[in-house]
């Protein structure tokens, strides 16, 4: 492979047929290449100045040679650099796996890296071969079943998502004025990151975390720090069952994507019948687009296939759906982050 078409951003078609296709096959190298970097925390070890493999690796126990051609593999695609005197440095793409850092994706790396996800997508063959998730093939179980028995998957999983939706919230907010919103009902928001942003945006407006019990205790000390607890009720229970009536605004954010359509349907049924005349529903979630055009969401919904057994869908999709439910889509609105907002309003 020449040593330009491999660095990222490299146009392919300078490349060869050939070339191109060599790369993308080697792609999971980097995943693991940053796994690793990310799990060793050598982000933050760089924070106070370039430092020498020797240092890093003594640092965290590993083995120097070793560490040495793991910083150099990641210098060569711009995660960390290599001074003249042989010490590695911090990088702007480096800069994004700190712990701390705004919108870091350490988290999202050590997620994506770990055996227990990575194994699923080893098996990916599977998934395409049945149509049901490798997850469930490799681990014998689903994998929220996986989540619930196994805490620090649970906690790991927590973490990456909270990194997505840090992206994603300031974009939702940037996009959509719920300055209207007296009462926002978020259906499945989790540790409710969504919904505190929303509340700290528009202090008048009073919120409802929904979802199911080992999930929304998590989310107390998060309503505490966020200092919106007086204003935020959690509720327990499943949205196949029933959702909390009394909102004005409801959010359904990365929710449709994990299910298939009759399932997805009962959700949106429940919604349906939570909702007074005049109530929205906000569905957030990536839109295939059609054509060839390259798009997350398309490489996204290969995740929900083997991970989940859910999928992404396309505007009429989505549309047929709601369709069922009884909803119309009263317009979609596209936002900064990979994801868009649909707004229905029932019939």
């Amino acid at each position: 492979m020449s040593e330009d078409a491999s660095k990222p951003g490299a146009d392919p078609r300078d490349a060869t047929a050939g070339e191109t296709v060599r790369r993308l096959i080697m792609g999971f190298r980097t995943t693991q290449l940053v796994y690793v970097a990310a799990t060793l925390g050598i982000a933050d070890l760089l924070e106070d100045g370039p430092k020498e493999a020797t240092a890093l690796a003594s640092a965290v126990g590993a083995d120097a040679g070793a560490l040495n051609r793991l910083m150099r593999a990641l210098a060569s695609l711009e995660i960390f650099a290599q001074r003249p005197d042989g010490r590695f440095e911090l990088t702007p793409l480096a800069r994004t796996l700190r712990s701390h850092a705004p919108g870091s994706l350490r988290d999202l790396a050590m997620l994506y890296g770990d055996d227990w996800v990575w194994d699923a997508y080893g098996k990916m063959l599977h998934s395409v071969m049945t149509g049901l998730p490798a997850f469930d093939r490799v681990h014998g179980q689903t994998f929220y079943s996986y989540l619930d028995l196994h805490a620090d998957a649970a906690t790991a999983f927590d973490r990456g998502m909270t990194a997505y939706s840090e992206l994603e919230t300031a974009a939702i907010l940037g996009a959509y004025d719920f300055g209207d919103s007296s009462n926002v009902v978020d259906v499945g928001g989790g540790q409710g990151a969504l919904l505190m942003a929303v509340l700290k945006a528009y202090p008048r407006a009073r919120g409802v975390l929904f979802d199911q019990e080992t999930v929304v205790e998590r989310a107390r000390d998060v309503m505490v720090r966020a200092e919106v607890a007086a204003r935020c009720t959690i509720e327990q229970g499943s949205f196949f069952d029933s959702i909390p009536v009394g909102g004005d605004v409801y959010i359904l954010k990365s929710i449709l994507h994990n299910w298939d359509d009759e399932r997805s349907v009962t959700i949106l049924k429940n919604c349906r019948g939570a909702m007074r005349p005049g109530t929205k529903l906000l569905i957030v979630e990536r839109l295939v687009p059609e054509g060839n055009e390259p798009s997350e969401a398309k490489l996204f919904d290969i995740n929900m296939l083997v991970v989940l057994g859910g999928l992404e869908r396309t505007k009429k999709e989505y549309r047929a759906i709601l369709d069922q439910a009884g909803f119309d889509i009263a317009r979609v609105i596209s936002t900064t982050a990979p994801v868009s907002i649909l707004e229905a309003m029932p019939r």
